[in-house]
């Protein structure tokens, strides 16, 4: 990606008024982000390597597992099947795959960094997320 194509991203994000745009290629991730009027443009620091879900502590004492990156959430291992990563009531370990997120036909895999019990999934399979969105929360085991 060269600085034409970055400096065209920016100009989108600012056009749509969006706060948050995060794009993937072969080798390159770009993540802006617009806070107030300044916007700022921070590469990945692996290509091609998915951003990590970011974990919340909600004040209920549920973790928060949400996404890293804009694009579609998928909770469900194929399209053509009815099977999940996660339901709620489901006890995970750190590090297991909760889902992905797909933007721009790369699927990057959603993992916890907990393990406990998912006690809400807050987004369908399917729906558009944004970076920062609750996906699931995750009753932590107690140590």
């Amino acid at each position: 990606m060269d600085f034409k194509e970055i400096k065209k991203l920016v100009k989108l994000l600012k056009e749509e008024d969006l706060a948050v745009l995060s794009i993937s290629d072969d080798d390159t991730h770009i993540h802006i982000e617009q806070k107030g009027t300044a916007v700022s443009a921070e590469p990945v620091s692996q290509a091609g390597s998915a951003p990590a879900a970011v974990q919340n502590e909600a004040s209920s004492g549920l973790v928060e597992i949400t996404a890293g990156q804009i694009g579609t959430f998928y909770n469900q291992k194929d399209e053509n099947s009815e099977e999940t990563f996660v339901s709620v009531g489901d006890k995970i370990a750190k590090g297991d795959q909760v889902g992905f997120i797909e933007a721009m036909k790369v699927f990057n895999d959603v993992k916890s960094d907990v393990a406990g019990a998912v006690e809400e999934i807050t987004v369908a399979n399917g729906d558009a997320v944004e970076f920062g969105d609750v996906l699931i929360r995750v009753r932590p085991e107690e140590a």
